[in-house]
């Protein structure tokens, strides 16, 4: 997966994915898009925007295991929003690595903020690293250090007001644990433990 700044423009969307999951639950793609449409499931004012907000969320569940996917319904909200998540990490290279290489790192060492230094590293290490990151704007960089730490704080793994980005371990339940170790899995279940 390349890198992307993609989700500039989106939210993490949990009410919306949980439902478009139990619709894809008894129904098909194409049957369930036209109905987000026609019904304006989102409660979208345009039409153009609730589409593009579909295909974000399609392509995040399919990012997931059909398993995993499923307990987006099934499961207790802080479970399903983790693992909105994890589908937004599964479809965002930049999104994994800063959880994965940051938070899971402050975790692991007992750090308890999530400081604008560290993101600020964490970019101008993947600038080094990547001409893709590179040619992105400061503008688009901070946007997505925005959106990413709102993802994490709606998740739980950030807690206080947005600007205080204090680092916090969510719970991670026995059968989301499971799913993963038996998807292969693993590295999303470190990033967001600290585990390993």
């Amino acid at each position: 997966m390349e890198y992307s700044a993609g989700n500039v423009s989106n939210l993490l969307w949990f009410v919306e994915t949980r439902e478009t999951m139990r619709l894809l639950n008894t129904d098909s793609v194409d049957n369930v898009m036209n109905r987000v449409i026609d019904e304006n499931v989102y409660q979208q004012k345009d039409l153009k925007r609730a589409k593009r907000q579909f295909n974000v969320i399609r392509k995040r569940l399919e990012a997931l295991p059909e398993s995993l996917a499923r307990m987006i319904v099934s499961s207790d909200i802080s479970t399903a929003k983790l693992i909105v998540f994890i589908s937004c990490m599964a479809t965002d290279r930049l999104l994994f690595e800063l959880v994965y290489e940051v938070y899971r790192e402050k975790l692991f060492l007992g750090e308890k903020n999530l400081s604008d230094a560290d993101l600020n590293i964490f970019f101008k290490n993947k600038q080094d690293q990547s001409e893709k990151v590179a040619r992105m704007s400061e503008a688009s960089i901070k946007k997505l250090k925005q959106t990413y730490c709102k993802y994490m704080l709606e998740c739980g793994l950030l807690a206080g007001k947005p600007t205080e980005k204090i680092v916090s371990k969510p719970y991670v339940d026995q059968e989301l644990r499971y799913e993963l170790q038996r998807n292969a899995m693993e590295n999303y279940l470190f990033a967001l433990t600290g585990e390993k």
